[in-house]
């Protein structure tokens, strides 16, 4: 049953509140937000299949392409707490609007970008909507669908995500190749615009934390079990930085795959994390703490894998397929038990979970980097995300952050 609040009293500024946004249809509220989270995944995802046009471009380095990439994932680690903590007071429906709109503007900025260090800080700024954007769209989804199927409403918005892995970034990896990199983010701008009017258009008012201070909004970022989650998302999480960061040149320099098999495997990792995100939703459904152990078991065999055989063409696809499978069904359940912990606050607990994520991203593409740099290979992120993997299950199983969980 929709917890969604009821239409708002009459009065209000068509322009603030079209009548669509009223009394919307569950259906209607999370359009808005798989386009916005299929645009956020463009963005993200897509900055690892534009890596080869942007070295010939920018006249760089795979390392230094790699630092934006980071820098993005900076972003959302940075954003997700501070503007969830320093904009409780707003409305959902405002804050959604507002982080929507910077979405779209960062975007511009990034297809104008003139140089690699001037993408390096516009990707860091392109990051801080991120985890407020879709934090708080798991927030109002969950409302929309009712808190009995909260599972559910997290992997309808990831839907847009895995959707894009499928289409959207292969599409950008094709267009970069066709036209060049700037065109691909001009098209994750226009979809970031479409995200933006159909928010507009069908979500709700849903009121923030009016009269909450900054400190009491810190207070709920207290306590040992909500930062043994955040500890074993960050470690579990790492994988998927630092192997997708760097996965076109590892198919392209080191299997051997031209441009062309590139995109259709882009579009098969994209299927995995498709797959993922619909068994992870219906085991965070039923079980929280399986589909955890699930995800970072299958996460951890899946970069083992990487590890030793991830130089053997088509067998690398399949790893990489079970990665991006694996590893949704283990963010849906750290996002669902997030939101948990932090009762008082979902949507800010749904951001975090974001936070953490990237975070981990940060970790994994920039030790991959570092480790590309040194001349290790694109083997040697894949060993570095095991032993984050291998940790973060230790903690799964013997750590507080789960243990209640059933």
């Amino acid at each position: 049953m929709t917890a969604l609040p009821p239409a708002a009293p009459s009065g209000v500024p068509r322009w603030r509140l079209p009548r669509s946004a009223q009394a919307p249809h569950p259906a209607a509220v999370l359009s808005g937000f798989i386009v916005a989270g299929f645009g956020i995944a463009l963005t993200q995802g897509g900055a690892s299949a534009v890596i080869q046009d942007q070295l010939a471009s920018l006249h760089t380095t795979v390392d230094m392409v790699g630092y934006t990439i980071t820098a993005y994932a900076l972003g959302v680690v940075v954003g997700a707490p501070v503007i969830m903590v320093g904009l409780a007071s707003w409305g959902r429906r405002r804050l959604l609007l507002a982080m929507g709109a910077l979405f779209v503007v960062t975007s511009i900025a990034t297809f104008l970008a003139p140089t690699v260090e001037s993408l390096l800080v516009i990707r860091f700024l392109a990051g801080l909507p991120h985890g407020a954007i879709l934090g708080t769209a798991a927030y109002v989804a969950m409302l929309a669908v009712g808190p009995e199927r909260r599972g559910a409403a997290i992997a309808m918005i990831m839907y847009g995500l895995t959707v894009a892995t499928i289409i959207g970034v292969p599409g950008m990896q094709w267009v970069s190749v066709a036209v060049g990199w700037r065109a691909a983010y001009a098209v994750v701008a226009l979809v970031g615009a479409v995200g933006l009017v159909l928010m507009w258009a069908f979500t709700p008012q849903v009121a923030g934390t009016p009269g909450t201070s900054f400190r009491g909004e810190v207070s709920r970022l207290r306590g040992r079990v909500l930062w043994m989650v955040i500890l074993t998302i960050f470690l579990g999480f790492a994988g998927l930085g630092a192997v997708q960061s760097y996965m076109v040149p590892l198919l392209e320099d080191l299997n051997g795959f031209g441009s062309s098999q590139v995109t259709v495997i882009l579009a098969l990792f994209g299927v995995g994390m498709t797959i993922g995100a619909m068994a992870g939703g219906r085991l965070t459904d039923a079980s929280p703490l399986l589909a955890s152990r699930v995800g970072l078991i299958g996460v951890a065999a899946s970069l083992l894998a990487l590890g030793l055989w991830g130089d053997s063409g088509w067998p690398t696809v399949a790893f990489l397929v079970a990665l991006g499978a694996f590893i949704q069904v283990f963010s849906q359940a750290a996002q669902t038990r997030l939101m948990d912990v932090v009762h008082a606050s979902p949507s800010l607990g749904a951001a975090l979970s974001h936070s953490a994520l990237n975070a981990s991203t940060v970790m994994g593409s920039g030790l991959g980097a570092v480790l590309i740099a040194w001349g290790m290979g694109y083997l040697a992120p894949a060993w570095v995300a095991l032993v984050g993997a291998l940790a973060a299950i230790v903690l799964l199983f013997v750590g507080s952050g789960f243990r209640d969980v059933e």
